[in-house]
């Protein structure tokens, strides 16, 4: 993840096609993750679909490190994504199943995945000279294919009761017909959009600012480090906090995050900058993820964590990827960041709406 705009743009691809490259998985992902999800709900058991998955993706990355070119790079690039799309909302519903009736604890496991996307992130910074761009998708598809594995053999098959065979995509769209559900899941669309437009080309700005590619990886662990702390910290804060106020002070953190990423004049700078979005990440992730598990059935949970999280996040990588690559391709890199921040700032008020409006249902 951290070091794919830089491959792209070794294999000379300029920085508008880079942003649509970008987009790609998220198009596929669209479709791919609430159907991996329905798949699990109607197995009732996310482990053999998640293994599918996880080999496929490990395959296809594998064809991505011998570097084709385009379109090929393009069909590979849907191929990876048609894998990786369902693995995190599969394991977050198992999580959220295994946690019940404890959701708010839901950080404390996820924050595992912060801490090795950040020693993976220096890792392969610092193996980079050795390995080249083309080894880190060869260790991208080992991590995939012992992901799946390891999945398969740890995490157990939910308990009888839990799978449904009316699951459909009628059962998930059924979900947005909730006005409070379905305002949300737009709010969150626009909140990841603008998350992507500050992330998309994270590693090119830093390099622009003068950073070396140990740098990029330190600015990705950074950019993850706080995620850390406020989700171990998650359940004592939801005690105190709300969890919906909570989610728009993540919102809040991206906003802040983006006004900082504007104004930083080094790459060591915005390196420092990136260390805000751990906060948003974590409280909008966990929130969200705690959140929607308290609005659904049971029996759909995978669905609906694929649909609110998955769904809205790659729709908003999208738009954010593109919206990225075709600002910095006219204005320069520097320039997507205050279109991130306003963005942030539209998406905490729809947010904020449809939470309103949610509470105000359930009272009625």
């Amino acid at each position: 993840m951290a070091y794919a705009t830089i491959y792209f743009k070794s294999l000379g691809i300029d920085l508008a096609v880079i942003g649509l490259l970008g987009a790609v998985p998220s198009a596929v992902a669209i479709v791919a993750a609430p159907a991996w999800g329905m798949v699990a709900d109607r197995l009732g058991d996310m482990r053999p679909p998640y293994l599918v998955a996880s080999l496929w993706a490990a395959g296809a990355a594998l064809i991505l490190a011998l570097g084709p070119t385009m379109p090929w790079l393009a069909v590979i690039v849907v191929a990876v994504a048609a894998g990786t799309s369902g693995m995190t909302p599969l394991v977050d519903a198992r999580t959220v199943q295994r946690l019940w009736p404890n959701r708010e604890r839901f950080g404390q496991a996820r924050v595992w995945g912060s801490v090795s996307f950040m020693v993976a992130s220096i890792g392969v910074g610092l193996l980079l000279g050795t390995i080249g761009l083309r080894g880190v998708f060869v260790a991208y598809s080992a991590a995939l294919a012992a992901s799946g594995v390891a999945a398969y053999l740890l995490l157990g098959k939910a308990r009888r009761g839990m799978r449904v065979a009316g699951v459909g995509p009628m059962a998930a769209l059924q979900l947005l017909r909730d006005p409070s559900l379905g305002l949300f899941f737009a709010g969150s669309v626009v909140v990841w959009t603008s998350s992507t437009v500050s992330l998309a080309l994270l590693s090119l700005r830093i390099v622009d600012l003068g950073g070396d590619t140990s740098l990029v990886g330190l600015g990705w662990a950074v950019n993850a480090m706080l995620e850390i702390p406020v989700m171990l910290l998650f359940p004592r804060l939801a005690r105190r906090i709300r969890i919906e106020r909570l989610i728009v002070i993540g919102i809040a953190a991206q906003l802040v995050r983006a006004v900082l990423f504007s104004v930083a004049g080094s790459a060591i700078a915005f390196v420092a900058a990136a260390s805000v979005s751990g906060i948003g990440f974590g409280l909008v992730l966990v929130g969200t993820t705690t959140y929607v598990a308290a609005r659904v059935p049971s029996s759909l949970q995978a669905t609906a964590q694929a649909l609110f999280s998955s769904t809205t996040f790659a729709i908003g990588a999208i738009l954010g990827a593109i919206i990225a690559g075709q600002i910095a391709q006219a204005g320069g890199l520097g320039a997507v960041y205050p279109t991130s921040a306003v963005g942030s700032a539209i998406g905490a008020v729809l947010v904020w709406i449809a939470i309103a409006r949610g509470a105000h249902v359930r009272r009625g």
